[in-house]
């Protein structure tokens, strides 16, 4: 009979075993973890380069769970734990990629102990200067700072035009809709979730982790709901913002010392305008807009879009259309979920985020590592006799994702003639599958790439003359992206609004995404330039914000001053430098349309820089590059005089 494993043994061959080996070595002190040789066969594993985990890896992971055993018999307590920066920096060298070098010293140090980063205030001054903070938008960059703000004792409010937190967790509802990223790069930093059940995580889970830790961090009754900000007026005599807002239909005014934007970009559905559409008799629905009262059981469906939502939703109407028609415009690169990237979190993974000291922390820095920065590569051109081209990594990506479309399309041609991209992969979203080149070969479902031309009574007019009889027509056809804080408009302080300031409103320009000139007290969060393009979590983007936010509140209520504005010139040398580096990514691909790229062609959604980078450039701002004005107010919301005490302080 088989000897049983024990819990120990099954926690470390549930692990992510580099990650295990990090954490290993630096709670014994014991380099001989992240320096087994035996760890290469199992990255190239983690990596789905191999199927199986062989001899010599499952010997290591049973080695490691006798070592859990040990350590656990102890309560893990150790007395050779290491924390120094340069040891650790090996660690992670020798355990995870050895292109990790020292610039990552300083970032791996915030992962294994978050409160070298936090920004703190001090009480006394945090009370005199009486600070009101808006935020616009209840999802999870809004509720992320909201939760340091009520920290640090910050009177803030949270405007939310919907009936309920989460943001897109709220709005969208479609089938299978969820995360494209690995489960636990998704959660706050201040807030981790050690309870995901899944690693492709969905949509229910998501919204439920939010409203819980709004509840735990007490932020629940500095929500507004229902209240819509249409317009941002800056008053320079008061040194406020002054806000036209809709309260449950009615109309009404608020002021505030520094406003927040939090709306992201994803929250306005695109419908595409469509001749023929105020004639179409069949029903119709924007993914982000799930209708739940819409029975699509036997239905002849068209789906129009191949993006992350419309892939995502794909394969449960295929379950249950009689007919489903796939209209595409441009194919999607798709790659497929590594083993660590899909299904259930086993209880022996689960056993070692609550149990190993620093298991999470070595994870989330692996997975920035692994499935991020390490990928950014990738996007870059290089410089060819013929001008700038893709890099042999990304052929060689290429080369993986048309192997993948032959491996789940087989000897079906046609399809994968449709589904193959003409263009370098990275260069529009890369699209997780969601069983969707599957879908394809179903007896029911139909691939279009011909050019809808318009809609009739009953179906969908193409450009080659053909007509397809639909019931039902769902756009999964995304966000007016490119339009920051659209719906709601912004007038600065020399009096212009956000499309007179920046000469349209799909261009706009800030510094770190964050601060714009000429708009005192204003930040955004998700603001231009600041999607990930190469891979990561969209929370850890925003937490590097909130710091960028929160020194910057820090001036205003230590230093007692009344306005905090970015200068021009940093916002202008700060978008020519991301511009040239654009400029030498694949997201400029010549004649492409892409979600990443506004109505001039101009990259206006992403940052060209690694997540070490971006971390980097808004962990510390510099105050030399703000305009900083006046004196703040006391608590009774008069300016305070010159003998007043907290002069001294400044």
């Amino acid at each position: 009979m088989p000897t049983p494993i024990s819990e120990f043994v099954s926690a470390a061959r549930a692990s992510e075993p580099t990650v295990l080996a990090a954490a290993l070595s630096q709670i014994t002190g014991d380099m001989k973890w992240a320096e087994d040789a035996r760890l290469c066969g199992l990255r190239r594993w983690s990596a789905g380069q191999q199927q199986h985990i062989d001899e010599d890896g499952q010997a290591f992971l049973d080695e490691a769970g006798a070592e859990l055993e040990r350590l656990a018999s102890n309560g893990f307590k150790t007395t050779n734990v290491i924390n120094d920066p340069q040891a650790l920096l090996h660690i992670a060298r020798t355990a995870i990629d050895e292109r990790l070098d020292g610039s990552f010293t300083a970032k791996l140090e915030h992962h294994l102990n978050p409160e070298l980063c936090k920004v703190t205030f001090d009480p006394a001054a945090v009370k005199r200067r009486n600070l009101k903070v808006t935020i616009v938008g209840a999802g999870m960059s809004g509720l992320g700072l909201a939760f340091s703000l009520a920290e640090a004792g910050i009177d803030f409010e949270i405007l939310e035009m919907s009936q309920e937190l989460g943001g897109i967790w709220f709005d969208n509802t479609y089938p299978e809709c969820g995360v494209d990223t690995q489960a636990f790069q998704y959660a706050w930093d201040v807030e981790p979730n050690l309870d995901w059940t899944r690693y492709d995580v969905k949509r229910d889970e998501i919204l439920q982790y939010i409203r819980d830790s709004a509840f735990k961090r007490g932020v629940m009754d500095r929500i507004q709901f229902g209240v819509k900000v249409g317009m941002g007026t800056w008053d320079a005599e008061k040194s406020q913002w002054l806000l036209d807002i809709t309260r449950d239909g009615a109309a009404d005014t608020m002021s505030t010392d520094v406003l927040v934007v939090a709306v992201g970009s994803l929250n306005q559905p695109k419908i595409p305008d469509l001749p023929g559409s105020d004639i179409y008799g069949g029903e119709t629905f924007h993914t982000a807009r799930w209708r739940d009262d819409l029975q699509l059981e036997g239905k002849r469906v068209a789906i129009l879009g191949s993006g992350s939502s419309g892939v995502q939703v794909t394969r449960t109407v295929a379950q249950v259309a009689e007919e489903l028609f796939i209209f595409i415009r441009s194919p999607h690169w798709m790659r497929p979920r590594k083993p660590t990237e899909i299904g259930e979190v086993s209880d022996g993974k689960r056993w070692l985020l609550r149990n190993l000291p620093n298991y999470l922390a070595w994870y989330r820095f692996y997975l920035d590592f692994v499935l991020g920065d390490r990928e950014h590569r990738r996007m870059i051109l290089q410089e060819t006799p013929e001008g700038l081209k893709p890099s042999p990594e990304n052929d060689a990506v290429r080369d993986e994702l048309t192997a993948y479309i032959r491996r789940e399309l087989g000897d079906r041609e046609d399809l994968i003639e449709k589904v193959t991209p003409n263009y370098p992969p990275y260069s529009k979203r890369l699209v997780v599958d969601n069983g969707w080149y599957n879908a394809l070969t179903k007896p029911n479902v139909a691939l279009v790439n011909d050019q809808i031309v318009g809609l009739d009574e009953t179906g969908i007019l193409t450009a080659d003359g053909n007509h397809y009889a639909v019931d039902v027509i769902g756009y999964a056809t995304g966000f007016h992206g490119t339009r920051y804080f659209w719906p709601l408009d912004l007038v600065s302080a020399k009096g212009k609004k956000l499309a007179e300031t920046f000469g349209s409103d799909d261009d706009l320009r800030a510094y770190l995404g964050t601060a714009m000139a000429d708009y005192p007290n204003l930040f955004a969060l998700q603001g231009p330039n600041t999607a990930i393009g190469h891979g990561g979590g969209a929370t850890f983007m925003s937490e590097g914000q909130g710091r960028f936010i929160l020194s910057c509140l820090k001036t205003l209520i230590e230093e007692d001053k009344r306005s905090i504005e970015v200068k021009p010139e940093v916002v202008q040398d700060y978008n020519e430098a991301i511009d040239e580096r654009l400029n030498r990514m694949v997201w400029t691909e010549p004649g492409l349309v892409s979600r990443f790229r506004n109505s001039t062609g101009r990259v206006i959604t992403n940052h060209p820089w690694t997540l070490l980078e971006f971390w980097e450039r808004t962990r510390s701002p510099q105050m030399d590059d703000f305009i900083i004005d006046g004196a703040g107010r006391t608590d009774t919301g008069e300016a305070m005089p010159e003998n007043h005490p907290a002069r001294s302080m400044a």
